[in-house]
């Protein structure tokens, strides 16, 4: 079991992937999905001791889920215009439909399914594109939920209350969005420095500057003082490849210390950098 879990972990922080870390739990959550259709309930397990590891257990559905208020949903007698415009307006892949009140949910429609009718309207059936509905109880425990709703081919599930009432709604991006935040912040399990055979680190963006000197033996922040004297008032090593280039470095980018050590980020979006690889200057040899 525990070698099952390790490999599961190990797939999710593939070093060589580019993708996000929400991206890649997602993918691995769907995949593993498909590719273990029928399963026992081992994957349960699995999870669930992925849940203890990640101090995840406590938090449930009524913690994450979009409140009955806030749910985007569409009437039975809705048209195939009024459809495209919410999706448009939305950016939602799927939403729920109901007859009547949102109490009476039929099915969920995805917006990939509307796309033959596009360039054939009058043939749009709305029942024909209603897909089941999976619900769950506000108490049911975060990873149990992702097991559920991994099992569902619209990987959303409505929550209702005790009399049977639409109380919220949870997706699959809920869930890994609570799973990958758990994950990121939780440095005892993964560490913000990773030291290579090769001498070279791979370190979180938010590891304090100070850590990695400690490791490089050498100053990263007084090279880079300005005329009256002040250090840069940066913490972290995202903030000093920023204060290298001068602007936000992007994904692939290599930037030059004055020491000589290289910094290749590995992992950036347009508001931050996530992931550095740090190079040492090579060793100059001494003069006979």
């Amino acid at each position: 079991m525990i070698l099952k879990i390790k490999n599961y972990l190990s797939k999710l922080f593939k070093r060589d992937n580019d993708l996000p870390l929400i991206d890649r739990l997602e993918d691995l959550i769907e995949s593993d999905s498909e590719a273990n259709n029928g399963a026992n309930g081992d994957d349960a397990s699995e999870i669930a001791l992925v849940s203890n590891v990640l101090g995840l257990k406590d938090l449930t559905a009524e913690d994450i889920m979009v409140p009955r208020a806030d749910i985007v949903a569409a009437k039975m007698d809705t048209t195939l215009d009024e459809f495209m415009e919410i999706f448009s307006k939305k950016s939602f892949s799927q939403i729920p439909i109901y007859k009547d009140t949102l109490d009476n949910i039929v099915g969920i429609v995805r917006v990939r399914d509307f796309l033959p009718y596009i360039n054939d309207p009058k043939s749009f059936d709305i029942e024909s594109l209603l897909k089941d509905v999976i619900y769950v109880v506000p108490s049911i425990q975060l990873l149990e939920l992702l097991v559920e709703i991994r099992a569902s081919v619209n990987h959303m599930a409505l929550v209702v209350d005790e009399f049977g009432g639409i109380d919220g709604l949870v997706t699959l991006h809920d869930v890994v969005s609570e799973v990958v935040g758990e994950i990121q912040q939780n440095q005892n399990i993964f560490p913000q420095i990773i030291t290579k055979q090769d001498g070279s680190l791979i370190a979180d963006a938010r590891t304090p500057i100070s850590k990695c000197e400690n490791l490089l033996r050498m100053e990263l922040l007084k090279p880079l003082m300005k005329e009256n004297n002040e250090e840069p008032r940066i913490e972290s090593l995202g903030g000093l490849t920023m204060l290298l280039a001068e602007r936000m470095p992007t994904s692939g980018e290599t930037l030059l210390h004055p020491s000589g050590v290289e910094f290749d980020i590995l992992e950036a979006d347009l508001r931050r950098v996530k992931r550095i690889l740090i190079r040492k200057p090579p060793e100059i040899p001494p003069h006979d």
